[in-house]
């Protein structure tokens, strides 16, 4: 049996490790760890106002580049696209800044947008390929003087529809026909593609507008795939077509990427990966006026085999 004796040993060594620990917090150890905790506290804020003076001089540097940009900006596309109808292709993540600022910059251009249109999910969601293969079918036979290859896949077959939709190869445009109110009126009821606004003519020229892609890896790879369908299919049937997107479209899985990875549509469509500033903005419309003079180019920061821009090449060799 445990004796009153034992609980009072107890207690006793219980209230003797508290003090013990109380006369070393407060004592000969207490003054280390505050110094230790002062010190990490006033080291850590120190990096905190250097990581905000960083991102204030980085901020400074793309104001004063994007300025710059839009400043010289008539001087670099001012009149190579006059008479030239561009329509807009807005893929699923594009920013709707990079979408309104290259509206802009074509007029700088001297060309007109003749519509925009807004590609679904489902569109470039490798899972409804079903759902694309059965629309493009039915569409097909309600667009007669569309030439389609009886071997084309899903996505050529949709891709060709949509270019005889919003775009021609007739330089100042096209009026929107029967066939094209038929093919665009079949992509929205199933939420394929829509359009903003009001089509006015079809385009001889296409500027596709992307973004960094969304879902997983193998989602990603899948759209870009549909992607560089899409493109090459209404390359075939315009003047010309150009993939933009932020940088993130020219890395593993981006859409710009893939185009640049294909041979086939690489040496025709022409890519930008600089949107999300207005330098690369300027570049896309550039690039845009160069397909409008049979030039195709690959531009921007990575891995842009013809440079930063139209001409950069030349002007540094």
């Amino acid at each position: 049996m445990i004796s009153f004796r034992y609980h009072i040993v107890s207690i006793v060594s219980v209230f003797l490790a508290l003090a013990i620990g109380v006369a070393l917090g407060g004592g000969p150890l207490k003054g280390e760890v505050d110094n230790t905790l002062v010190s990490q506290v006033q080291t850590d804020r120190q990096a905190k106002r250097d990581l905000l003076t960083q991102i204030a001089a980085l901020r400074s540097g793309n104001t004063f580049t994007d300025d710059f940009a839009q400043t010289v900006a008539p001087t670099l596309i001012g009149n190579t696209l006059t008479g030239r109808v561009v329509t807009l292709v807005v893929l699923p993540t594009a920013q709707q800044a990079d979408v309104s600022a290259l509206s802009d910059l074509v007029g700088v251009a001297g060309g007109t947008v003749g519509g925009t249109v807004r590609i679904g999910d489902q569109l470039v969601d490798a899972s409804d390929k079903q759902l694309v293969d059965e629309l493009g079918n039915q569409l097909e036979g309600r667009a007669p003087d569309v030439d389609i290859t009886p071997d084309a896949s899903p996505y050529e077959r949709i891709g060709t529809l949509i270019a005889r939709a919003i775009g021609t190869d007739a330089d100042a445009g096209a009026a929107v026909d029967g066939p094209a109110t038929t093919i665009l009126g079949g992509l929205s009821t199933t939420s394929l593609m829509s359009t903003e606004g009001k089509m006015n003519r079809r385009g001889s020229l296409l500027l596709f507008v992307t973004g960094p892609g969304q879902g997983t890896a193998e989602q990603k790879q899948g759209a870009s795939t549909i992607v560089d369908t899409l493109v090459q299919a209404a390359d075939a049937a315009t003047d010309g077509v150009v993939l933009a997107g932020p940088v993130a479209s020219a890395r593993a899985g981006g859409q710009v990427k893939a185009v640049r990875d294909d041979v086939t549509a690489a040496r025709d469509v022409s890519t930008v990966d600089a949107l999300g500033r207005t330098a690369g903005e300027v570049v896309a419309v550039m690039a845009v006026a160069g397909q409008a003079d049979n030039k195709t180019g690959h531009y921007g920061a990575v891995d842009a085999a013809d440079g930063a821009m139209p001409g950069a090449q030349s002007a540094t060799s």
